[in-house]
């Protein structure tokens, strides 16, 4: 089977794309293809929810072009899901998130886990991500966060993340009462088992997890409803390429008082 993962984050290399591939094959059948798209005309990293909006029309656009190359399954390569009730819409062909998929496996690991995100102030909205997947909250033990920038090529800092995301997971358990952790970043693919053997609870590597689930789908021949996600009306749909920059509108509002 062929499943095609969207990367929201622009300017990635080529390099670190088939870095990416590699990484995830571990994960896949032998028979499964992988390969790995980022946004090109769409300049965001995904470090917002402005940027999960900003991002939404290049990914249904290159969704759509994977179902007509012929890829079995999408796989929206972040924790945000971005525009994927969109692209279940548009395509007939299994759409996947990294966060629906591996909040989904972890709430069949334990009674409570924690989310590990890459900064607090995205807290309130991973807590608000998780209750509209129709998870109840007394599922989840605690959100917290490590603080590192998800623009940043992490492969070179391995140690020190797997550190710093193991010291986070044993507040997670011993403050908070989780028993089972959930990597928050799909940056941080790799890195569960290490953390799972030191902090001695079950992780979920999202990254993993939508390899897996895909392969599953594709296997038992699932995709989205069309009753829950129908096509939508014939229309043309026209976005023309802008800019956002929310720092200078803000700074050049004018002082009313």
């Amino acid at each position: 089977m062929k499943l095609k993962f969207i990367n929201p984050d622009a300017g990635m290399t080529s390099e670190q794309l088939r870095y990416r591939e590699k990484l995830l094959s571990q994960a896949a059948r032998p028979d499964t293809i992988i390969h790995m798209d980022c946004l090109t005309d769409t300049q965001v990293w995904i470090d917002s929810l402005l940027d999960v909006a900003i991002a939404g029309p290049e990914i249904v656009r290159r969704a759509l072009e994977a179902q007509r190359e012929g890829y079995d399954a999408v796989c929206l390569y972040c924790l945000s899901d971005p525009a994927i009730d969109a692209c279940r819409e548009a395509l007939d062909i299994p759409v996947l998130g990294g966060g629906q998929a591996a909040l989904t496996i972890a709430c069949g690991l334990g009674y409570r886990f924690s989310l590990l995100t890459t900064s607090s102030r995205r807290i309130p909205q991973k807590r608000e991500f998780i209750r509209n997947l129709g998870i109840p909250l007394d599922k989840v033990a605690s959100v917290r966060s490590i603080e590192v920038n998800p623009a940043e090529e992490q492969a070179e800092n391995r140690p020190e993340l797997i550190r710093q995301l193991s010291q986070a997971a044993k507040a997670c358990v011993e403050l908070d009462g989780a028993d089972t952790i959930v990597l928050g970043c799909l940056s941080f693919i790799g890195l569960g088992p290490e953390i799972s053997r030191r902090v001695g609870v079950p992780v979920v590597d999202p990254a993993y997890t939508l390899v897996n689930l895909a392969e599953l789908y594709c296997q038992q021949g699932l995709s989205q409803s069309k009753i829950a996600y129908p096509h939508p009306p014939k229309q043309p749909r026209i976005w023309s390429s802008g800019e956002i920059d929310p720092e200078r509108e803000h700074h050049s509002v004018p002082d009313k008082r």
